[in-house]
C-alpha cells in the first residue's frame, strides 16, 4: 500500500554553483559513497543534482519536508548492479521514519535529468 509520495526538481547550474562556492557543502549534503559516485561521472553535477532532488523527495515523502535534525548525507542513495537507484537507510534515517511516519518503508525512487534540471520521484510502500 502506498504511504507516502514526493517529487523534487533541481537545477543543475544551481548545484554546481552551490558545490563550487561553499566550502564543505558537498560533505554536509551527500555521503563520501554518493561523492565518490558523482564525481566518477562526466556530468557530475547532474548526478549531484538528481541525488539532491532524490533527498527533498523522500522527506517530502515522509512528511516534513528540509528537517534540520536530520544530516541530509545520511540520506543515501546509491545504485544496485543494474543502475537502479535506491537508498540506503542509516540509524539516524530509520530513526527519523520512525517517529514521522511509524515505519521503515520499502522506499521507491526514480532519477532523471536534462541538461538544465534534475527531477526525483519517491514513493513510499508499506509491506
Amino acid at each position: 500500500m502506498i504511504q507516502g509520495i514526493g517529487v523534487d526538481i533541481v537545477d543543475i547550474a544551481r548545484m554546481q554553483q552551490r558545490i563550487d562556492a561553499a566550502s564543505g557543502f558537498r560533505e554536509l549534503v551527500f555521503s563520501p559513497a554518493e561523492i565518490t559516485y558523482c564525481e566518477s561521472k562526466a556530468n557530475k553535477y547532474e548526478s549531484y543534482a538528481a541525488r539532491f532532488a532524490a533527498k527533498e523527495a523522500f522527506l517530502k515523502a515522509v512528511g516534513i519536508g528540509i528537517d534540520f535534525s536530520i544530516d541530509l548525507n545520511q540520506i543515501e542513495i546509491t545504485n544496485n548492479k543494474a543502475g537502479k537507484p535506491y537508498f540506503v537507510y542509516t540509524k539516524q534515517v530509520e530513526a527519523l521514519l520512525l517517529t514521522h511516519i511509524g515505519f521503515v518503508p520499502d522506499a521507491q525512487v526514480s532519477l532523471s535529468h536534462s541538461r538544465e534540471q534534475a527531477i526525483a520521484f519517491v514513493l513510499f510502500n508499506k509491506n
